[in-house]
């Protein structure tokens, strides 16, 4: 009978687990193992603490939902899109409905030579999602028109952004509701700073969230005193 031959000599290395190789990709979906998405900070510390993803999630689509126009939503994010620039990335801003103030920008930190303006509407929704995929923005953020928010439109931007670090803000006309998205996190905004987690995908939402008066004032507030003072 022929003799069969055996290994005289084992690898003495251990293999490494493929639980410890997949935790090694950030890239990876794992089902409800999913590692928590990283954030940049609001620039406000009371809502960094009662935010479930601890600020504002990159390279993710966070909604904001404002119950007028002008209701503060940009004023919210200044602080973040000042750091950006700081850090020497553009911002873009597709179709705002208001011109943005630059005197308010400049107060703001924000480096105006940064600043990137979208006015057509119609084209703005692809600029956004064109300013994603290019990599070299620090912050995008959309107002599309009411005929424009459909669940298609908003999913190519939230892909967009997934390709990168950059946070996505898409903020929507008053009373247009969100369409089924799935969204790192939406936020109601109200007037007087008042906020609300609608939707996060990293946990319950923390009920409403008020900001000090001096932290985020509307720029229809702010319109209307200066027409006043006129």
């Amino acid at each position: 009978m022929p003799s069969i031959s055996t290994p005289t000599a084992y690898a003495t290395s251990r293999p490494i687990s493929l639980d410890r190789l997949l935790a090694d990709r950030d890239d990876l979906w794992r089902g409800r193992r999913r590692r928590p998405a990283p954030a940049r900070s609001t620039g406000h510390a009371a809502l960094d603490a009662q935010l479930p993803t601890g600020g504002w999630p990159r390279g993710k689509l966070t909604e904001l939902v404002p119950d007028r126009a002008g209701g503060g939503e940009l004023d919210l994010l200044l602080p973040c899109l000042a750091e950006c620039t700081r850090e020497g990335r553009s911002v873009v801003f597709a179709a705002p409905p208001l011109v943005p103030c630059p005197q308010r920008l400049h107060r703001a930190g924000v480096d105006l030579a940064r600043v990137l303006v979208v006015r057509a509407p119609d084209h703005a929704l692809w600029a956004a999602e064109q300013c994603l995929k290019s990599g070299l923005c620090g912050a995008v953020v959309a107002w599309p028109a009411r005929n424009q928010v459909n669940e298609r439109a908003v999913r190519r931007l939230q892909l967009a952004a997934e390709n990168g670090e950059a946070p996505l803000f898409v903020c929507y006309p008053p009373g247009c509701p969100a369409p089924p998205s799935l969204a790192a996190l939406r936020l109601a905004v109200h007037a007087g700073g008042e906020l609300e987690v609608l939707r996060s995908a990293q946990g319950p939402g923390t009920g409403p969230i008020r900001l000090a008066p001096d932290n985020v004032v509307p720029l229809a507030a702010r319109r209307q005193a200066l027409e006043a003072r006129a």
